[in-house]
């Protein structure tokens, strides 16, 4: 699928427009936050160094790199998904068809 085409452009907007309102009032997602506020907090007391630091932050971002992505492209087919039923399945051209799907 093209990055231009109208549905990356919509999952764009709605991911980085609508998504920062809705994590911010979501419970679960609240308490995951905490929780890795607290284990950055006990990284930050281990006194670790510059290198392991950065090995760890590195990974970390790469790891959410990946879940980002994920969510992205099970957004992105779930769209493609209600789009492919909504007009192939949902929208009968012959009343044979809307009996036959019933």
């Amino acid at each position: 699928m093209e990055k231009d085409s109208a549905l990356y452009q919509l999952m764009d907007t709605r991911i980085h427009g609508v998504m920062n309102g809705i994590v911010s009032s979501d419970g679960e997602y609240q308490t995951i936050l905490r929780k890795s506020d607290i284990y950055s907090g006990e990284l930050d007391r281990m006194d670790l160094s510059k290198e392991i630091r950065l090995l760890i932050d590195r990974y970390v971002s790469e790891q959410n790199a990946l879940d980002s992505r994920f969510g992205m492209l099970a957004y992105l087919l779930g769209f493609s998904d209600y789009k492919a039923m909504f007009w192939g399945k949902c929208l009968p051209t012959e009343a044979k068809e809307m009996n036959t799907e019933l």
